[in-house]
């Protein structure tokens, strides 16, 4: 198994046509929740690959024998760590593996593929590009095992946890709203670390799990 997390952060300003889009979705959204506007914006951004960019990888590998192996992917630019992140899944080493995450068929997987697609980067493990609902044959999201697929019954990760008797992945120094910053601000450890918070809880949930996911 493969337990995977991304973060994500805003790519700099578009062309007219894209930021007045942006702008319309960022005024919807201070609308309907009060947000801030400078929150709303980076929340608007970065969860869009058409908006956003990815600007680490959290990973964690369950070896057989029980063991785990950590890495963290964050390099310079966003190509050069999809580039790091897509040699990993392409290695013979890895076409076997089942990719475990938490929302991840919503979001962080298909977020990966348009971003890579950006950049021409190959894909060319199967069970990486096998997004087909309904199925734990190659991608475990524990999101939709906990909903049964129905996203109106689905909760969040924190909640999840929360519900599991895990401690939540969102206390710490970072929060998603202000990973930008940290990385804007050079705290490089602090990014990987809230991202390996993130991959520990979604390990932990999927202990208390996996024995049901056929």
């Amino acid at each position: 198994y493969l337990i995977l997390d991304i973060e994500t952060i805003p790519r700099p300003p578009l062309d007219e046509g894209v930021e007045e889009v942006i702008s319309k979705k960022v005024q919807a959204h201070i609308d309907r929740t009060g947000d801030d506007p400078e929150n709303a914006e980076s929340l608007i951004r970065s969860t869009s690959p058409f908006f956003g960019q990815v600007l680490c990888v959290g990973m964690r590998w369950l070896q057989d024998d029980g063991s785990a192996k950590d890495k963290v992917i964050c390099e310079d630019n966003e190509q050069a760590t999809l580039q790091a992140f897509f040699d990993i899944v392409n290695h013979s080493s890895t076409k076997g593996v089942r990719f475990v995450h938490y929302n991840g068929l919503g979001f962080d997987i298909p977020f990966l593929m348009i971003r890579a697609a950006h950049y021409g980067i190959d894909i060319n493990n199967w069970n990486f590009t096998d997004l087909r609902r309904f199925s734990y044959k190659s991608h475990i999201d524990l999101m939709m095992f906990l909903c049964n697929w129905n996203n109106y019954n689905s909760v969040s990760m924190d909640m999840a946890c929360r519900s599991f008797g895990i401690p939540s992945p969102k206390e710490g120094e970072v929060k998603g709203e202000t990973v930008a910053k940290a990385f804007e601000e050079g705290n490089i450890q602090a990014v990987n670390d809230y991202v390996m918070r993130d991959v520990e809880a979604t390990h932990r949930l999927f202990e208390k799990l996996r024995m049901y996911i056929k």
